[in-house]
């Protein structure tokens, strides 16, 4: 196991989050939630590159016949954001937000991890709204993102 995923198992544990270890991996996953839903995070810990990624998920897949417009729905959205990205797995209809950055394990302090951990979580959330109404067929991507960015 890495110094750097020891690290983020000490801050998850300082402040208390209930948190489950990925066997086989330097990864643990958690259910977080936020104003408009709840939703799955993965942090990962690549040691060798010294990378931590924050992966928050929505649940459920998006309807192959939706997924256009949820690709253009989260194109729209990655466009205006300054950390962070959406992907979509085209494969499978997978929405995550991704939040990643560099660290050693000296480095990491408990702001940064805090930061990146919430920084992925709100940003889904507030596209989580949106994105749901696009995922119904309630809304087109350019509407949805002009009623989240105005």
């Amino acid at each position: 196991m890495s110094d750097l995923f020891e690290s983020i198992l000490t801050h998850l544990e300082h402040d208390g989050v209930q948190f489950r270890r990925i066997g086989g991996h330097t990864a643990v996953e958690m259910a977080v939630a936020g104003d408009n839903g709840s939703f799955r995070m993965v942090i990962v810990v690549d040691a060798e590159r010294g990378v931590v990624r924050y992966l928050t998920f929505v649940e459920g897949k998006v309807p192959e016949h939706r997924r256009r417009e949820v690709m253009e729905f989260l194109t729209r959205a990655n466009y205006g954001l300054l950390l962070g990205n959406f992907e979509l797995d085209l494969s499978d209809g997978e929405v995550r937000f991704k939040v990643a950055h560099e660290a050693e394990p000296s480095t990491l302090s408990h702001a940064q991890f805090q930061s990146n951990l919430y920084l992925s979580v709100a940003i889904m959330d507030r596209y989580f709204p949106g994105l749901q109404r696009v995922i119904q067929g309630s809304s087109d991507a350019a509407a949805a993102i002009a009623d989240i960015e105005t």
